[in-house]
């Protein structure tokens, strides 16, 4: 039997599996660990109350659910083909990334607003390839590395394999690039709905990975990879919580938490970040 048929035969046990789980959570929270099964029996106004009585600061969240897709790609070389229409720059293709070094630097880009210099770079197809699918990303941006995230199903990409990524030196020049592009992009099944983003604060809380006396600095529903077979990678709707602790060894570390939007389990890694220094960056 065609071994890639095999493969999608298993993608598809796995995601009807995990909708299956889905439903069944839903119809029984209570399942939830014992550290956290006296905290289930309260009601999300109380958690809210306890977390700001927890010195941990934040806006109020939204309990609108929303909806987003199981997003499958191919895991395959195919954008290498293009590179060759790249132009004034250096490039190799590893791994799923395109590094690049520019022959002649990008000078005189401001720092405080890369944007306004980069848009136009990112729109040039003699510089950028599938250009017009990315956009700036402020929150993932920092001093020294400009972020654009890939667009797919009305959403952004928070991954480095769906992401350009700008390295900005301190007087404002932009020597090369990495990107990372997910082609062949297809839904697995219609639209499912998505905890809110009050959920998501909340489960994190209880699963005691936010801290006292610390500060949610963003929240941002994107997609993340979920898993990875040999051909393929499945993502899916992830509430990404930035939060920066006020006090201790870790006090000023931005870290981001991840959180499944359908489930509400706690992602512990993806292939894009787990915790970033200073301001909002990615690995």
């Amino acid at each position: 039997m065609d071994f890639r048929r095999i493969e999608w035969l298993f993608l598809v046990a796995f995601i009807v599996i995990d909708i299956f789980l889905f439903a069944a959570f839903q119809r029984d929270t209570s399942s939830q660990s014992d550290t956290t099964s006296s905290r289930t029996t309260n009601s999300d106004t109380t958690i809210i109350k306890e977390m700001r009585a927890d010195n941990i600061t934040f806006k109020s969240p939204s309990k609108k659910s929303t909806e987003g897709y199981y997003i499958a790609t191919t895991n395959d070389s195919e954008i290498k083909s293009d590179l060759t229409s790249l132009s004034d720059q250096t490039v190799k293709y590893d791994e799923g990334l395109i590094t690049s070094t520019f022959k002649t630097a990008i000078t005189n880009v401001d720092t405080q607003h890369p944007d306004k210099t980069l848009d136009a770079v990112v729109a040039n197809t003699a510089l950028i390839l599938n250009g017009a699918q990315y956009q700036y990303n402020a929150q993932l941006s920092s001093q020294n590395t400009v972020v654009y995230t890939q667009r797919v199903a009305g959403s952004q990409l928070y991954t480095r394999y769906g992401q350009l990524r700008f390295s900005l030196t301190n007087d404002g020049t932009v020597t090369g690039y990495t990107q990372g592009y997910l082609n062949d992009v297809s839904t697995l099944r219609e639209r499912t709905a998505t905890i809110s983003e009050r959920k998501a604060l909340i489960w994190l809380y209880q699963y005691n990975q936010i801290q006292n006396n610390t500060k949610v600095v963003w929240t941002k529903l994107a997609y993340t990879r979920y898993f990875t077979l040999k051909n393929s990678s499945v993502y899916i709707p992830t509430w990404i919580i930035a939060v920066k602790p006020t006090s201790g060894n870790d006090a000023g570390t931005l870290q981001l938490k991840h959180v499944n939007a359908f489930t509400g389990t706690i992602l512990t890694s993806d292939s894009n970040v787990k915790t970033v220094s200073g301001t909002e960056t990615t690995n």
